[in-house]
């Protein structure tokens, strides 16, 4: 008999958790959420609540030099992932140029362009204006909401089932584990949601507000982060759409979008690659120009990082529920802005974390 095992949380990391566990076939594997990847009324979007539909997304490494361990998590999801946009296309993931621009000159090269494929110093002459080093490099783009809709489905061929239901406490989730077990094994995926749910109420999570925009641009093909004073990125979704970006308002919950922010994000986006624009408008002034992407907009997006103080939360903690039965609780959240590049190798972690705790 197949142990139950219940994944509180229907994101990136969730959704790919609840993949690892499912396909084992040691794991009968129920994921519970308020919000999960599916078809929305007509008018209504994804909460902000939960950050995943919100994120860009590709493959730029967060993971300082000195920062070994996530280091490790994203270069093998970034190996994991180029298997995966090679092979599977209805994943919607797709290889594509990177580039980074730093600001400040790195008191040594990032960590990572030695380790991904591709990757080159650019020269200093080809830099933008401010900009002090560059770096190129083969990277992935993932188109969001494909590829939340891959996993589910994914999930659920496997045999998997996703119950969507608002959860108190973490051990409200033992409900759904079926069948009495000597020890029950919840995994909490809950990113932001893991600040204020009952019996978890981890106050080293806070939120980093993101304002994107998703605009119609055919022609732009590179991903583009700008690091500094004038932060900015572009990330095409393979569809002929492109998310620009962004903010990073460290505690701030409030999800309304702010118009000045839009055509800051836009001025930047537009420094940073012409090819946003239509041919024709690529001679206009800065103004126009401005005022010609504004056109192509489809939607201005706010979504909340689920940062964490201390990095992720990945361990195991022994609980009890009112009858005293026993209950181990995986917890993986507080991937910030790098749930995605990671995704695959934190599953992978907490697998094993779960073959502990029942074997």
């Amino acid at each position: 008999m197949k142990q139950p095992i219940v994944v509180a949380g229907a994101g990136v990391i969730g959704l790919t958790v609840a993949c690892k566990l499912q396909e084992s076939g040691r794991y009968s594997v129920v994921v519970v959420a308020e919000n999960a990847p599916g078809e929305l009324p007509t008018g209504e979007k994804q909460s902000t609540k939960w950050a995943s539909p919100w994120a860009g997304a590709h493959w730029r490494a967060w993971a300082s030099n000195q920062d070994t361990t996530l280091q490790e998590m994203e270069i093998k999801t970034y190996r994991a992932m180029m298997s995966i946009a090679a092979n599977v296309s209805e994943a919607g993931i797709h290889v594509a140029q990177g580039i980074d621009l730093f600001e400040e000159l790195p008191e040594e090269k990032p960590w990572y362009i030695s380790m991904v494929n591709d990757g080159v110093e650019l020269p200093v002459e080809s830099l933008p204006e401010n900009v002090m080093y560059g770096v190129q490099y083969s990277t992935l783009l993932i188109d969001v909401p494909k590829y939340l809709n891959y996993l589910s489905t994914r999930f659920k061929s496997l045999g998997g089932t996703v119950v969507k239901k608002h959860i108190d406490h973490i051990l409200d989730a033992t409900q759904y584990a079926g069948s009495e077990q000597d020890t029950m094994v919840i995994v909490n995926c809950t990113g932001l949601g893991s600040h204020t749910l009952g019996g978890v109420c981890d106050q080293a999570m806070y939120p980093s507000r993101g304002q994107t925009l998703l605009v119609n641009a055919p022609d732009a093909k590179r991903t583009i982060t700008r690091l500094g004073k004038q932060f900015g990125y572009i990330i095409p979704r393979g569809n002929d759409t492109v998310i620009i970006g962004g903010t990073t308002d460290k505690n701030q919950w409030k999800c309304e979008p702010n118009a000045l922010i839009t055509d800051t994000i836009i001025s930047r986006a537009l420094n940073l690659e012409p090819l946003l624009l239509p041919v024709d408008a690529r001679v206009l002034d800065k103004d126009a120009q401005v005022q010609a992407l504004k056109k192509n907009i489809i939607s201005v997006n706010v979504g909340l990082r689920p940062m964490r103080d201390g990095g992720v939360r990945l361990e195991s903690e022994s609980m009890r529920t009112a009858e005293n039965g026993k209950v181990v609780v995986v917890h993986c959240y507080g991937h910030g802005g790098f749930g995605y590049q990671s995704s695959l190798a934190y599953a992978d972690k907490v697998y094993d974390l779960v073959n502990a705790a029942v074997f």
